[in-house]
């Protein structure tokens, strides 16, 4: 309200005061937005119109000059905000540099005039600023002869230059009590704008340090070359090139006030350089247009230091982002940032590849770029290791490779390479995945090697072939089995030729124990999730029991019964580390009240028992999902430290240590609306991929890519939903939606520059549950899908998008008969080199020949199998 109208308000009585004004002015009580006025139209009604002017404002301290978001200066708050309302645009306060970084007026100040955005009562017309360049050919040294970025650093604390006002919207000050005095921060704001201006009006003349600079404006401002710099002197200046306006608390006087360390009243040459000599806020920083970008490359487990170019006068503190986020805030002890601004990574690891940032602290300007490429020594293995032929007839080698970046795959014999001239001899599959050779005789007789080569090396395997009239019977190398759990128990199998070879009954009572395996005759067996341990073990969950049976591969009996939280369910087994996750789901229902337990040294001969992480809060039982790196990656050596674990509602992930059993960091993923459902880890440049959905209705919210070293949102996909799938070479990367009329697998490739989408193929099949499956053509996989409610097996090729159908494997045990969230088909394969994969039917167990894609056997009598777990038996 106005003066006239507090006035009007303190004079009247009390009872009559507001119904006289309103009746009057409905004004009074009608609110308008910042830059606008209330008038009365024709009807009397109160109505908003943007602002007619702007109170007039004299005086040196009563001018506080406003920086706007769109880059220009206002002669006050007023101005701009009528000046937003009569454009029609958005234009907000803004604080810090904004202005001068946009060039507005710096270089030549003695024309205010062009400093201020014109007043909209005509067509609003926009100038391009132009930001002062310089080079840097030494570390204190300007000249002009080649563009670099240059630009002057500001400090964070610092958060207001001198044009733009203190004052917060909300009217609260920053920096000072007394909104009219100045304060030591505006008085270092004003030095800082001192210099710029003085920077950029000197920047026609070449060599120019920063303590010739200061030389230069004392020699200026000395009018009468006496030596001193009285306030006289300061205040001439200060008027001629309007320097009163760098700051709108400080003068160009109060110099005398903070520096005159003799209190002689006026400033020595020694006195000015000290007050600049202080000023560490500004530095002029610099970098090598030639050196924006840096390339570095690593092999894994290499130490890396990686220096930044940006420099300055004096040299600036140094800060190294990645994907935006201060790496020295990661608590990574792997990251490292020195006082010397370097960036120092040890044990580099594949998710170590990708772009690292690097700027002065207060400067984020200039900025240079390093790109980190992380390669591997090439892995092959062949298959068979060794086989014997009579002449005449074909064999085939198998080899499979993996390695960053993909290597080149290459056959040879006897370390010669093969005379491929002749095809009818030799058959090359697809890019090296396997040596078909013809007719072979006696002179066939070698070593073949599977070589693969990249920028880390050269890596070579070895399958030996023998020709001879009589084919000498060589054993295996390897012999595959799968326990299928079922309601009677377990039963082994071996794939090829469907045969049982052991059954652990319900009723079998564990040795040295008197417990049963499931309890009494007619209990059946609930299974909850069961895994492989380092091909020693096979660890199953019980959840109505609140234990894990632990079954000896080759003893084939339970050897261990491990007492857990109540209703146990899923099973995550870390090799590097020996452990076995478990989450309790504490509820037959999956609700957020869950547990979290480990097993360690789950490999070893030993009694096992359960241990809880550190918990959050203090609280045990808020969990509400469980991600731990699948074991199956390939390159998984390279070691994943982390999990992630969800809470009850809240939409966000905890960092989990894995080694340490402790949370390190939470991930607020509130913007993005996002509870993850399921996270898949790519063991390949760290990307950690989520299927999000909304805390409240479980509405699916898309997919999200995070970035695994920092914990950093690095793309959304609102509009993909589904549940994600990683191939274990981790270039793959499928999700499922499921629909109402069936189902779309979206196949995406994962590069060194994010996920980028290939194809998509739409069914009608009610999709259950996915395998990945060794491609023939390729060292990459394929996908096998099963179905829920038909008697149908889909195959995918994920190179080409071919579609074909398998048909007759029986048909599923019921949806609703699935218990503690299994698939009601799940499909499992035997891993690299395995033939096989079984999926089970409601009251059998189908075995899939993946190389012929047609059904290898079917196992009746087996009752509603829940999980199927592969293990292998190794022969020397």
């Amino acid at each position: 309200r106005s003066r006239h109208h507090r006035e009007s308000l303190t004079a009247a009585p009390p009872e009559t005061t507001h119904i006289t004004l309103l009746e009057t002015n409905p004004c009074l009580v009608h609110y308008c937005n910042k830059g606008r006025e209330c008038i009365l139209d024709e009807s009397g009604e109160a109505s908003c119109v943007c602002q007619r002017k702007c109170p007039e404002v004299e005086g040196r301290r009563g001018r506080r000059l406003v920086c706007g978001s769109d880059g220009h200066i206002y002669s006050s708050h007023c101005d701009l905000h009528r000046t937003a309302c009569l454009s029609g645009i958005s234009v907000s306060v803004r604080r810090g540099v904004h202005c001068i970084k946009h060039g507005k007026g710096w270089a030549n100040p003695e024309h205010e005039a062009q400093w201020l955005r014109p007043s909209p009562t005509t067509p609003i017309t926009t100038t391009t600023a132009v930001n002062t360049v310089a080079t840097i050919t030494d570390a204190t040294m300007l000249t002009t002869e080649t563009p670099v970025m240059v630009s002057s650093e500001i400090p964070e604390e610092m958060t207001e230059p001198a044009v733009v006002d203190n004052e917060i919207e909300s009217g609260e000050f920053m920096g000072k009590e007394n909104p009219d005095g100045c304060t030591m921060q505006e008085y270092e704001i004003m030095k800082d704008n001192l210099l710029l201006y003085n920077h950029a009006r000197l920047m026609s003349q070449d060599n120019h340090s920063k303590d010739y600079l200061v030389s230069i404006m004392f020699s200026h401002y000395d009018s009468n070359n006496n030596g001193n710099l009285e306030p006289t002197e300061l205040n001439e200046i200060a008027r001629e090139e309007h320097l009163n306006s760098l700051s709108s608390g400080c003068s160009l006087e109060d110099m005398i006030n903070f520096e005159d360390g003799d209190r002689n009243g006026k400033l020595s040459i020694n006195e000015f350089y000290i007050a600049f000599s202080k000023l560490y806020s500004v530095s002029v920083v610099s970098l090598d247009k030639a050196l924006e970008t840096n390339r570095v490359t690593a092999r894994v487990g290499d130490n890396v230091e990686i220096k930044c170019d940006v420099t300055g006068s004096p040299v600036p503190p140094i800060v190294w982002r990645r994907n935006h986020l201060d790496l020295s805030t990661i608590g990574e002890e792997e990251v490292r940032v020195f006082a010397d601004g370097s960036l120092y990574l040890t044990r580099i690891q594949l998710q170590h590849a990708g772009n690292y940032t690097c700027h002065a602290q207060r400067n984020k300007d200039v900025v240079q770029t390093h790109i980190l490429t992380v390669h591997t020594v090439p892995e092959v293995h062949v298959t068979p290791r060794i086989q014997s032929k009579r002449p005449g007839e074909d064999v085939v080698m198998y080899c499979h490779v993996a390695g960053e970046p993909f290597p080149k795959v290459e056959w040879l014999k006897n370390d010669e390479p093969l005379h491929l001239d002749s095809p009818k001899k030799y058959q090359i599959v697809g890019n090296g995945t396997a040596l078909r050779i013809r007719k072979i005789g006696f002179a066939d007789t070698g070593a073949y090697m599977c070589q693969a080569t990249n920028t880390g090396g050269l890596t070579r395997d070895i399958s030996s072939l023998v020709v001879q009239e009589q084919p000498t019977p060589s054993a295996p190398n390897e012999e595959r089995r799968f326990f299928a759990f079922h309601e009677r128990g377990v039963s082994v199998y071996e794939p090829t030729t469907c045969r049982l070879y052991h059954q652990i009954q319900s009723t079998d009572i564990i040795p040295g124990t008197q417990e049963s395996v499931c309890g009494g005759k007619g209990v059946k067996c609930v299974w909850g999730r069961a895994v492989n341990v380092a091909n020693r073990y096979v660890y199953a969950t019980q959840p109505d029991k609140d234990r894990i049976l632990i079954i000896s591969k080759v003893q084939m009996v339970v050897v261990d019964v491990v007492a857990t939280d109540k209703f146990p369910v899923d099973l995550y087994y870390v090799p590097h580390l020996d452990q076995v996750w478990i989450l309790n789901w504490r509820s037959t229902n999956n609700t957020g009240i869950k547990t979290v337990q480990v097993i360690r040294d789950a490999g070893q001969k030993r009694k096992h028992h359960t241990v809880h992480p550190e918990p959050i809060d203090g609280q045990f039982d808020l969990v509400r999902g469980l991600f731990i790196p699948s074991p199956n990656q390939e390159l998984s050596h390279y070691s994943f430290k982390y999990g992630y674990v969800t809470h009850t509602n809240q939409r966000g992930l905890y960092k989990l240590d894995l080694a340490n059993l402790r949370y390190t960091r939470s991930v607020d993923l509130t913007p993005y609306n996002c509870v993850p459902a399921q996270v898949q880890f790519s063991a390949l440049y760290g990307l950690v991929i989520m299927q999000c959905l909304e805390p409240v209705t479980g509405h699916p919210t898309g997919q999200l890519l995070l970035d695994y070293l920092t914990d950093t949102v690095v793309a959304t996909k609102p509009g993909l939903p589904g549940v994600p799938f990683i191939s274990p070479d981790s270039r793959k990367l499928v999700t499922l939606d499921r629909t109402d009329s069936g189902a779309t697998l979206i196949v995406q490739e994962i590069t060194p520059t994010g996920v980028t989408f290939s194809f998509d193929v739409k069914t009608t099949l009610n999709i259950s549950d996915i395998t990945f499956y060794p491609s023939e053509t390729t060292h990459s996989y394929d996908i096998y899908a099963s179905a829920q409610d038909k008697e149908d097996i889909l195959f995918l090729n994920l190179l080409t998008g071919k579609v074909e159908i398998i048909t007759g494997v029986g048909r599923a045990m019921a949806p609703e008969m699935a218990k503690w969230g299994n698939p009601n088909r799940p499909i499992g394969g035997s891993g690299l080199f395995g033939q096989y994969m079984v999926t089970p039917a409601n009251e059998a167990l189908f075995v899939i020949n993946g190389r012929s894609r047609t059904v290898n056997c079917e196992i009746g009598a087996v009752a509603h199998p829940s999980s199927i777990v592969w293990t292998t038996l190794k022969y020397h």
